[in-house]
């Protein structure tokens, strides 16, 4: 089970700052595992931006944040797919999860999922899906022990 005092809820506009902090810890993380991830250029004042859309409902996307103690110590966040000709059309991807390292193995991003993939199917997914660098180890073993299984690979290349 979840250890007791997280909550999990959509980000605020008062939430702006802290998950900007959170989205650009996310990216940095990702950059250690394969060079396409490596951080552009004013990539912090890209994230308060990012983060500021998230926060004030102007994006589409499926986002939440888990609050400890009143700190935000982690996020998640995605979008719904469309795959027409499949039977079931919809899938909720996530794109993004990031958990505090002091928080980590306390099921903060189990319950992240289990909040986003409740919004995905209001919306109409019947499938979440999480995208992730192919060389991201560590999110691969989380994911799988979730129960989430390999249904697309995507391939890079500069042009």
């Amino acid at each position: 089970m979840y250890e007791a005092g997280f909550t999990v809820r959509p980000p605020r506009p008062e939430d702006a700052e802290k998950l900007a902090e959170l989205m650009y810890r996310f990216y940095a993380f990702n950059e250690e595992f394969d060079p396409a991830w490596v951080l552009g250029e004013n990539a912090d004042i890209k994230a308060r931006e990012e983060a500021s859309k998230l926060a004030s409902g102007e994006t589409a996307d499926i986002a939440f944040i888990a609050e400890f103690e009143g700190s935000i110590v982690g996020y998640i966040r995605g979008y719904l797919r469309a795959l027409p000709m499949l039977k079931e059309s919809i899938v909720g991807v996530i794109t993004e999860l990031y958990v505090h390292p002091r928080f980590r193995g306390k099921k903060i991003g189990a319950l992240l999922i289990e909040r986003f993939a409740e919004e995905a199917r209001r919306r109409g997914a019947s499938r979440i899906a999480a995208e992730i660098p192919s060389s991201n180890v560590v999110a691969e073993r989380f994911y799988s022990k979730l129960g989430f299984r390999k249904f697309m690979t995507t391939f890079i290349r500069e042009v």
